[in-house]
């Protein structure tokens, strides 16, 4: 699904290729995801004063198409750096090696992605504030803004 499709009406099953940019536009990446398949956001302090909601794609499904010259990491965990614009701060996307998520993975902010309307995205929350990883809840995602017109 094209990200023009996806601006109109909910995402639908299957794989299709996303982009995704930081604020001032400098840091740009593509990749072929599916997230009705599901996605994460996860309590830590990072995470959620970043915003981060997440969803992993393997190495041959990511691209980075522009931005490798503002484009700064730092650290999360052993297996894994967060990469974001050096200009604007946003954090678009993550990379890292760990066994427990299947190898080399990339992982990306959904709140970056251009255009794409996530409605009803499954969304499993992670108890990572306390290190446990523990599914907290799963459920649809629900725009609240859209939600807010509709009522």
């Amino acid at each position: 699904m094209s990200n023009a499709a996806s601006a109109q009406t909910p995402t639908t099953p299957g794989m299709g290729t996303y982009r995704a940019s930081c604020h001032c536009g400098a840091l740009r990446i593509e990749a072929d995801i599916d997230p009705s398949a599901g996605t994460t956001r996860c309590n830590c302090t990072i995470c959620t004063k970043t915003g981060w909601w997440g969803i992993l794609a393997r190495p041959g499904a990511f691209r980075l198409v522009s931005g490798q010259e503002v484009l700064g990491d730092f650290s999360r965990s052993p297996g894994g750096r967060a990469h974001f614009c050096k200009t604007c701060g946003i954090r678009v996307f993550g990379h890292g090696d760990l066994p427990e998520l299947g190898g080399e993975f990339y992982s990306i902010n959904l709140n970056c992605l251009d255009g794409a309307d996530l409605t009803g995205v499954p969304v499993m929350y992670l108890d990572g504030l306390h290190d446990t990883w523990e599914q907290l809840a799963a459920v649809p995602y629900v725009d609240p803004v859209t939600a807010a017109k509709r009522a």
